[in-house]
């Protein structure tokens, strides 16, 4: 065996014991369909591999609010672009925000972030907070939801049944002349500032309502 391949064995050895030592730590529920989850009760941890759903769906059909800040300043946004999965031996979401938002100066300024799913009877809420701006007053009271606050002091939602707490980790602003011709056409003319950036969080920690 080459040494690059042994070192590349041992790394990923060391990553999976450590992943299943910091999996003892936590509450075990086996494997999570988001249609068990039900508003209104208490929050639970679970770990990252039993969120038992499909990622496109998650993000492209029931859709996910993204929410940076702490109790003095923070904002959120609905997003239907993103993804889960396992970067670099670790559990990850990577979320896309365009440079016009202002969650996107948010995302810039702090280190944590949260992505929360909502039942299907909040989908106005999550309509409303997608095409408002948080500059404009206080969108979430209008759309009725309530902030909450995580143990690490992060958002969530008293309406959200499942909040996954990330830790930035990686952040790249798109380059125009890099994309696809028709993925430049839906840019337009606008300026690079309005382009989205891509920010990969590690995942810390998945709250479900139970």
């Amino acid at each position: 065996m080459k040494k690059y391949q042994l070192k590349f064995l041992i790394t990923t050895i060391m990553g999976m014991l450590l992943s299943a030592c910091n999996g003892n730590s936590k509450t075990s529920t086996g494997s999570l369909g988001v249609d068990t989850l039900r508003a209104g009760g208490e929050w639970q941890e679970i770990k990252a591999a039993e969120i038992n759903e499909n990622a496109v769906k998650l993000f492209a059909k029931d859709w996910m609010a993204l929410a940076v800040g702490n109790k003095d300043k923070m904002n959120a946004m609905t997003i239907s672009w993103g993804s889960l999965g396992q970067l670099w031996e670790m559990p990850v979401v990577t979320v896309y925000v365009s440079g016009s938002r202002y969650t996107h100066s948010l995302m810039e300024d702090h280190d944590h972030f949260t992505v929360s799913l909502f039942p299907n009877d909040r989908r106005k809420a999550l309509i409303y907070i997608g095409t408002h701006s948080g500059r404009d007053g206080d969108k979430l009271k209008a759309a009725g939801l309530t902030p909450e606050w995580t143990k690490e002091g992060n958002p969530t939602f008293k309406e959200a049944v499942m909040t996954i707490e990330c830790k930035k980790i990686y952040a790249h602003t798109f380059e125009k002349n890099k994309l696809p011709k028709d993925v430049q056409e839906m840019y337009g003319d606008e300026s690079d500032m309005k382009m989205h950036t891509m920010y990969i969080g590690q995942i810390e920690h998945v709250w479900v309502r139970k």
